[in-house]
């Protein structure tokens, strides 16, 4: 990504890093002049609870440097000092930090990356595959015994509570739950949380269908 590409994308989640933090920005790439001179730029000026900040936005880690510039420019337009960044270059700025009293607020590694709208198409993405993963087992037919499974599944927060309710031994349960993966389920017992979802959907779908095989778990049981 190209650096300025980079730089304008990391000062939209900024601002988004902001309002969720309580701040209004109100003012964009600010250019401070004296005597009709610019001599800073500063990259958001924002507002909270009446007071002003210089917000300067770095999209890797700050330095003493940054620090020392942040500074400056907060104090040429009598606002407080806060830099957005991926964290701190040194030790030596981590300290600067506390003694200039500059606020710092992290952005992720991940997120400077990306768009606003691209984190959006993400989310969708990984929801929409997400409920097929949950949604896609229920188009086949379950037998009796797949079923009574299933609602031990459910019942149960997880692995080893399985293994304990049901008296099965961890290993003939990992069988019988991979028996399972032919008809979508998860299979890994890592993912218990993934697979009982399902399980819940199944028995949610099982009863509007009408009668089903009863548990031989006792849902209220420890």
């Amino acid at each position: 990504m190209k650096p300025k590409l980079r730089g304008v994308t990391v000062e939209k989640i900024a601002k988004l890093l902001l309002e969720e933090e309580g701040f209004t920005v109100i003012e964009e790439r600010k250019r401070v002049k004296r005597n009709n001179i610019d001599v800073a730029e500063i990259d958001l000026l924002a507002e909270k609870n009446g007071e002003v900040y210089a917000v300067e936005v770095k999209a890797g880690r700050v330095s003493v440097t940054d620090l020392r510039q942040v500074y400056t420019n907060a104090k040429l337009v009598e606002a407080r000092p806060i830099i957005i960044c991926r964290g701190y270059a040194d030790k030596a700025a981590e300290e600067l930090a506390k003694a200039l009293n500059v606020e710092v607020l992290f952005l992720s590694d991940y997120l400077i990356f990306l768009e606003p709208e691209e984190l959006v198409n993400i989310v969708e993405r990984t929801l929409t595959k997400l409920l097929i993963r949950i949604l896609e087992p229920q188009l086949h037919v379950f037998n009796e015994e797949e079923f009574k499974l299933l609602q031990s599944i459910a019942y149960c927060k997880d692995f080893p509570d399985l293994v304990r309710k049901t008296g099965i031994s961890a290993r003939e349960l990992r069988e019988l739950i991979n028996s399972l993966k032919l008809k979508g389920f998860e299979n890994d017992p890592k993912n218990y949380d993934i697979l009982r979802l399902q399980a819940l959907v199944a028995m949610l779908l099982g009863y509007n269908k009408g009668p089903h095989p009863a548990s031989e778990l006792d849902p209220k049981g420890d």
